[in-house]
């Protein structure tokens, strides 16, 4: 009989306006988001498909032959795996890669990021008094906002902003209720930064601090207790991350704040780029990076975000929402403040921040605050939709942006727009007219969406239909409106473009025999100079082209893909030492000193005689040949001729000028040793095993020598003989690892083991073990 009444309950509550909005808002989001569940398709864009496809796969891989990753020997000369935090070793999504294949489980990992969007901002809303109409239309707003849409091709930016709505949602509930309602912001807070976002992690400490100081009815000694406490759980609970990751930002490029500045405001948001939020797609036509280079300030690369459309209805129902909800004013402040620092270096505030708050300085993407301020726009044009519930709101103000829209967008159609940003801009004409024409079509279609919303209001005015149905218009207009504009945003493709084996790895296959890690390292070309053929850009468009050109390359994470090692890193917080020496002049002899034995690159460079000598093979369609280093490889392993010792770090740029480094007579070895073993003029190496977290290497030597190995030094490789003793592991050439063998035949071990994750593995169990007692402690209480 309990079952039955609970069953009725449950149907109760379906039908009741909140569930139905709720069913309204899962469903919504499912179909704008489809082709993220429907089979045979993969995420193709950027960073889903050239970053996060291979590092899942590595990390899935590894874990499936019963090993946890904790190197990845692919790239940058050898990289902590779970250190670079953006592998996501511990997140719970990681569970989705048990039993689906990596790009579906990439794609459910996306797809439940946008429906904690959506369902995260309707929590919120109801949290915040809005009606089970004007929470859905947040859920809305937010879910299928430009920016969230943008971010699909980044799981990691997307998960942060994604928690956002549900991360405050908790620290209301923490305000307002006991205490152990704190564990609920702590853990969102936790699994962003078990995710590998810190900048956005480090961001909800001050989204947290706004919002309890403006939030708080009582207390604000008891709001900052909570605060405090929502801290230390968090920081608890991700222990087992943010300690290894502490140990590789201590030792990474992000450090050196002058190395680092030119990356961190080069995302900067262009202000002209603001008028996007009201029309878009603007240059859907046009080349995205000549668009975004000539008209909006950004690199070569393109626009970071693609779209950060919200339009023109959502952000007039925010501004009313803000007007009329003066308790929502910490949500009016926080989007208001996310604005400016989102135009980076065009807004002043994120180079204020950048020199004066500790750690700002070690982020990039200033424009990852757009989400902060979509975030906060969707929750106000929420409490916007009651006000005009409550029958507030002028519809002339609505009436006049159509108007206004409507004689912009015609006017962008015109010619004379086309000339006039041809001239102004210094744009090619076709980029010209295709942004100025887009731009007005986008204005065209924000007018029809405005100006159903003026006969929506107006309709409520004067009572001719119900409330109901007339509130359900506005959140369907908004749902069109924003599908209309950010559905191009997310790019998904064929399952094959993921899985086809490129010919220049069948090519290395047949040279080399089977591929792995340890034999030799290859250096691709850039994106910036992707060809591919037309066919291609037809059917997959430009961000799918980009995409197969750049894996037929093996560039950034698809070398992973096939076991084969490059010199170039794409996991963050790299090496100072690696980043100067990359931003050097390409040389084969330097590379040469790093087992550099391939290259892949374009057709122009066969007109370099010892080049065209060395040519391995062709693929003419993407312009692309793969070539073999006409200079002397250093084998990976090797006794060094003559050691020199130096007190202090190496220059990577004097180190590159010197000829006796470049011809492989010397290797500067960091030592406070007052001597070093003398030239080696005999002796052998052999690798007997080269796994990622262990290497064996033979030695023998008549007397005692310098071991060189071609790998990446860092502070978790230990170094022993077979019988268990001891080596220093000593920095070698600015980058490599070295140590002192004796005389004799040697199996010298390397052993790597992360550093601080036993203690933050220890720290994390402490964290969930204090939010149970809390959680056990409160239930114990509710049942006396």
């Amino acid at each position: 009989m309990r079952v039955d009444q609970s069953g009725w309950r449950f149907l109760a509550w379906v039908r009741s306006p909140t569930g139905l909005a709720l069913a309204a808002l899962c469903g919504i989001t499912l179909a704008f988001y489809h082709n993220l569940w429907l089979p045979d398709l993969v995420l193709i864009k950027r960073d889903a498909f050239w970053f996060h496809l291979p590092t899942k796969h590595y990390l899935i891989e590894r874990l499936s032959a019963g090993e946890l990753p904790q190197w990845i020997p692919y790239e940058g000369l050898g990289r902590p795996f779970i250190g670079a935090a953006a592998s996501g070793v511990f997140h719970p999504f990681t569970a989705l890669y048990s039993f689906l294949s990596v790009p579906d489980a990439y794609r459910a990992s996306t797809l439940l990021s946008c429906l904690l969007a959506a369902f995260g901002a309707f929590a919120l809303g109801r949290r915040l008094d809005f009606s089970p109409s004007g929470a859905l239309l947040a859920g809305v707003a937010f879910a299928l906002s430009g920016y969230v849409v943008s971010l699909t091709d980044n799981l990691v930016y997307l998960y942060s902003i994604c928690a956002l709505p549900l991360f405050c949602a908790g620290l209301e509930q923490a305000l307002v209720k006991a205490r152990v309602w704190t564990v609920a912001p702590a853990v969102v807070w936790a699994t962003v930064l078990l995710n590998g976002d810190a900048q956005t992690g480090y961001y909800y400490g001050f989204i947290a601090l706004l919002w309890m100081g403006m939030r708080a009815s009582g207390s604000y000694r008891e709001a900052g207790l909570r605060l405090a406490l929502t801290g230390v759980l968090t920081v608890l609970l991700a222990g087992i991350q943010l300690g290894p990751a502490a140990e590789v930002f201590a030792n990474s490029n992000r450090t050196q704040a002058a190395l680092f500045q030119e990356q961190v405001l080069r995302w900067s948001t262009h202000p002209l780029r603001l008028l996007t939020l009201l029309a878009s797609p603007v240059g859907a036509d046009a080349d995205p990076a000549a668009a975004g280079r000539f008209f909006f300030g950004s690199p070569n690369y393109g626009l970071w975000a693609e779209s950060i459309y919200l339009g023109i209805p959502v952000m007039g129902l925010a501004f009313l929402g803000a007007w009329q909800r003066r308790d929502l004013r910490v949500l009016a402040l926080l989007g208001g403040v996310a604005l400016v620092l989102a135009l980076g270096r065009y807004g002043g505030l994120y180079e204020v921040f950048y020199h004066l708050v500790p750690l700002w300085s070690a982020f990039r993407y200033p424009e990852k605050f757009m989400g902060i301020v979509s975030f906060a726009a969707a929750m106000l044009a929420g409490a916007g939709l009651d006000t005009l519930r409550a029958g507030k709101g002028c519809p002339s103000l609505w009436l006049s942006a159509t108007a206004l829209s409507a004689v912009v967008g015609l006017g962008l159609r015109t010619n004379t727009a086309g000339a006039w940003a041809t001239v102004g801009f210094e744009a090619p004409e076709a980029v010209a007219r295709a942004i100025t024409g887009s731009a007005g079509l986008a204005l065209l279609y924000s007018s029809l969406a405005t100006l159903g919303v003026w006969l929506v209001v107006t309709a409520a005015k004067k009572g001719a239909l119900r409330l109901e149905f007339l509130l359900a218009c506005v959140v369907a207009l908004v749902t069109f409106d924003l599908a209309r504009a950010n559905q191009e945003a997310y790019h998904t493709g064929p399952a094959q473009t993921a899985t086809f084996i490129p010919a220049f790895v069948k090519t290395l296959t047949a040279r080399e025999g089977m591929l792995g890690p340890g034999r030799f390292r290859l250096i691709s070309t850039t994106q910036s100079e992707t060809t591919w053929p037309e066919y291609l850009h037809r059917r997959l468009g430009y961000h799918g082209a980009v995409s197969v050109a750049r894996r037929q390359a093996l560039d950034l994470g698809h070398n992973t893909d096939f076991h084969i090692e490059t010199v170039h890193p794409y996991l963050p917080g790299y090496s100072g030492a690696l980043a100067i020496m990359l931003q050097q002049r390409p040389s084969m002899e330097a590379e040469a000193r790093l087992n550099v034995m391939y290259y892949i690159d374009h057709r122009f460079r066969l007109k370099e005689p010892e080049i065209a000598q060395a040519l391995v093979s062709e693929l003419p369609d993407y312009d692309l040949v793969l070539f073999r280093n006409p200079v002397p490889v250093k084998p990976r392993a090797y006794l060094s001729r003559r050691p020199e010792r130096v007190a202090t770090p190496v220059d990577p740029v004097t180190l590159r000028a010197r000829p006796d480094f470049l011809n492989g007579e010397v290797d500067v070895i960091e030592t406070s040793e007052t001597t070093l073993p003398g030239p080696v003029t005999s002796g052998s190496t052999t690798i007997k095993r080269y796994a990622p977290e262990n290497v064996h290497v033979r030695v023998e030597t008549a007397e005692p020598a310098v071991l060189i190995l071609l790998d990446a030094f860092d502070a978790g490789w230990r170094a022993a003989l077979e019988d268990g003793h001891a080596l220093p592991i000593i920095r070698a050439n600015a980058l490599v690892r070295a140590v002192v063998v004796p005389t004799g035949v040697h199996v010298v071990t390397f052993r790597y083991e992360t550093p601080l994750l036993r203690a933050g593995a220890a720290v994390s169990l402490f964290g969930a073990a204090i939010c149970l007692a809390m959680i056990a402690q409160a239930r114990r209480r509710d049942f006396q």
